[in-house]
């Protein structure tokens, strides 16, 4: 190989590395989140956890297997990172607006799952809104539709 083309490769921004893993950054990165969610105020209840198995299979539209499988990989890689900034930025790269308001909104399912928002959870929330670069507007109506539905499901009714 030519020096010149060595150097131009050198010299050129690193591409994505490539992954074993498998199923795409942001879906691990959502998976990851909704799991640090429904841990932050120390223990994961059982109403967290049938959520967040819940919107994972309903999110990315996976069977029962395949959801436990995503569900599997992303807690060894959150339990790997020292902080859930890589996975917000997987979720701000990959994707747009109303996709990360949706991301906040299955957030805000997991925390209001127990029927407690906890000050932790809370204070999660409002790092997480902030990481994933929403309006105040955006985050706001996250917020109320992730109520609405927990409060629906209290109930026993569905949220529209």
């Amino acid at each position: 190989m030519p020096l010149k083309s060595l150097l131009e490769k050198l010299r050129a921004a690193p591409g994505t590395p490539p992954t074993l893993l498998p199923f795409p950054r942001a879906d691990l990165a959502v998976a990851a989140l909704l799991l640090e969610a429904a841990q932050v105020d120390g223990s994961i209840r059982e109403e967290e956890r049938a959520v967040v198995k819940r919107l994972v299979r309903e999110h990315f539209r996976l069977p029962p297997a395949e959801t436990a499988q995503l569900l599997q990989i992303a807690e060894g890689e959150f339990a790997a990172a020292l902080d859930d900034w890589v996975f917000t930025q997987a979720v701000r790269e990959c994707f747009g607006e109303q996709e990360r308001e949706a991301v906040l909104e299955m957030l805000w399912q997991v925390v209001y799952a127990d029927g407690n928002l906890a000050r932790f959870e809370d204070e999660l929330m409002g790092r997480l809104s902030m990481a994933l670069d929403l309006s105040p507007q955006a985050v706001d109506a996250a917020r109320e539709r992730a109520f609405a539905r927990a409060n629906s499901a209290a109930r026993g009714t569905e949220a529209s």
